[in-house]
């Protein structure tokens, strides 16, 4: 079943709605000059990056500003930050008295989030009844995500379980568009629940949810193909959807496309690839991944055997109660040095959801060769990457630095960090010591790239033979998925030369909405087909781009809202700002 109470402002599946985008000039001089809702808008976009870089702080002085003028919604707002500890310490007394000073003004958001501190009880005691009146009030206004959360407490919690309001309110709200209500009404046609069973049905409103790109529908529809349930069994089917709810970032979904790797089943066999997808998981407090993942530790499977780490796992994942965690923590117990096990036990108590674990003096987690007392560094390869934080995160493909003894960014001392790698999607995020100006900014709505749209690469291709400040090459997005119909990639004409890997593809307006991957081998499609394909080049597109980077919380910003294109030169002058060459050494 699905739920989610954390996040208050946004969907479980999908981020919030936000202010749109714009010249950032006349709003700063109109909150300035106490337009109360011009500081709403301006906390807003600093709070949610929507045509500005984020910026927390600035966001709790223009909601704090508004809320002292009284106005509601940034009350609200303001509220939120203090529920979730959102730039702001967890206060959810605070949270509560700001939510109903919200409400009391009635603004509906205040009302949705008064009644979900109800309903979970916090800031104040847990009042089912109080927590329907006030879904009722917000739902009344227009909140269609109160209409999904009353259908949740009539199912579950509502007197006598009320299934006939509950599936009325489902309804309601999947009229409105909102795609969890499908997949928690397609689990009471699942499960019989309060209604006749009827899988056909619950397979047609997962089919309505997973076309809408709800992950969680798309997982559980692939549950429904991975055991015939109201269609016919269906493994490939299965995998695909879960490796669509993967990409988006569904845990559950990682899980179980790693154990496809991980036993060959719809896919080649490949343990490397299980264990990149049980991390994935594993990362997000996915309890049956931290157990996959540890025990892939502990027998060297996919990854360097490692027992602190295999340990530190499953002493996660036994946290909560599983018996098999349990039972293999202690056997890796036995093997472990005093000191090994404090490591592990501190690695575990220290771990937080999101966070990588990673072992005392390590450079990052990635599993890199180690060098030998009597050997060298060498440069072996280098690849492009772009700065996607002012903070000095950035990103390049996982095939440039995997194996790498040393990442480095030229003319700089000191290596790099590769904080996460994903061998899947080719992607990898880099952490500099560096402190930028500006960041590369991220396309806010991949969905809206149209096959035909004109793109530039800006990179670093054959950098020791062509121009050290950068190359810039057009083309155009020649299809909008990858090799084999792979939906986490594009195709685009835009040239492709050594060194050009990890590059941001641009479109005209300067968003990133790619970061250029591979070309179609010249030799292997001439011995395939007799011929060679022209300027036919792949890049990790931009939805999973934005999925990657944000399951690492990175701080990015989304492109400003404009209908103006920009010149060529005036993109590679950006693109020079936040591009730079990263060095692989062994």
């Amino acid at each position: 079943m699905l739920f989610c109470f954390a996040i208050l402002s946004g969907g479980c599946n999908k981020k919030a709605d936000t202010p749109p985008a714009g010249d950032l000039a006349p709003l700063v001089k109109k909150a300035e000059a106490n337009d109360f809702e011009a500081q709403v808008l301006l906390g807003e976009r600093y709070l949610d990056g929507v045509g500005v870089e984020k910026d927390l702080a600035k966001a709790k002085i223009w909601f704090e500003t508004a809320a002292n003028s009284g106005r509601a919604d940034a009350k609200y707002q303001l509220g939120r930050m203090y529920a979730v500890g959102l730039g702001l310490p967890k206060d959810e007394n605070k949270a509560f008295t700001l939510f109903g000073e919200s409400a009391a003004k009635g603004d509906r958001d205040g009302i949705h989030a008064l009644g979900l501190s109800y309903y979970i009880g916090t800031g104040t005691q847990q009042d089912l009844k109080k927590a329907i009146e006030l879904w009722e009030r917000s739902a009344a206004l227009g909140k269609i995500r109160s209409e999904h959360y009353l259908g949740r407490a009539y199912e579950l919690d509502g007197p006598s379980h009320d299934f006939k309001k509950a599936i009325e309110w489902y309804e309601k709200a999947i009229v409105h568009g909102n795609t969890d209500a499908i997949v928690d009404l397609s689990e009471m046609y699942r499960d019989g629940r309060g209604v006749s069973k009827d899988l056909q049905r619950a397979v047609s409103l997962l089919q309505k949810g997973a076309d809408a790109n709800n992950s969680f529908a798309q997982y559980s529809l692939g549950f429904m193909y991975s055991k015939g349930l109201g269609v016919q069994l269906d493994l490939a089917k299965a995998l695909d959807l879960w490796m669509r709810a993967a990409e988006s970032g569904d845990s559950n979904a990682q899980y179980e496309v790693g154990l496809a790797f991980l036993s060959g089943s719809s896919v080649p066999k490949d343990t490397s690839k299980a264990a990149d997808w049980f991390l994935k998981a594993a990362r997000q407090g996915n309890k049956l991944a931290q157990e996959a993942i540890g025990y892939l530790y502990a027998t060297g499977e996919g990854v360097s055997k490692d027992l602190v780490l295999a340990y530190a796992w499953v002493n996660v994942a036994s946290t909560f109660g599983g018996k098999d965690a349990q039972s293999n923590r202690d056997k890796f117990e036995s093997q472990l040095t005093h000191d090994e096990k404090s490591e592990a036990q501190r690695l575990s108590s220290g771990w937080k959801v999101g966070a990588e674990m990673v072992r005392e003096g390590a450079a990052s987690a990635s599993r890199s060769p180690k060098l030998g007392p009597n050997e060298k560094l060498t440069k072996r390869g280098a690849g492009t990457a772009f700065f996607v934080s002012k903070t000095g995160q950035a990103i390049t493909n996982h095939h440039v630095v995997v194996g790498c003894t040393e990442v480095r960014q030229e003319g700089r001392d000191g290596a790099v960090r590769v904080k996460a790698s994903d061998l899947v999607n080719d992607l990898a995020l880099l952490e500099t010591s560096q402190q930028v100006s500006q960041a590369a900014p991220i396309i806010g709505d991949p969905a809206k790239l149209r096959q035909g749209d004109d793109v530039v690469v800006f990179g670093f291709p054959l950098n020791t033979v062509l121009s050290s400040g950068g190359n810039l090459t057009p083309g155009v997005i020649s299809a909008l998925t990858g090799l084999g119909n792979n939906t986490s990639q594009i195709q685009i004409t835009a040239p492709i030369q050594p060194g050009s890997s990890g590059s941001p593809v641009l479109n005209k307006k300067g968003e990133v909405v790619g970061v250029v991957s591979m070309k179609l081998s010249d030799a292997k499609m001439a011995s395939a087909t007799g011929s060679v394909g022209q300027s036919v080049n792949f890049a990790i597109g931009g939805q999973t781009l934005r999925a990657f980077i944000s399951t690492q919380q990175v701080d990015f910003s989304t492109g400003t809202f404009s209908f103006f294109e920009k010149p060529a030169a005036d993109l590679a002058d950006e693109a020079r700002k936040w591009t730079f060459v990263v060095e692989c050494w062994k």
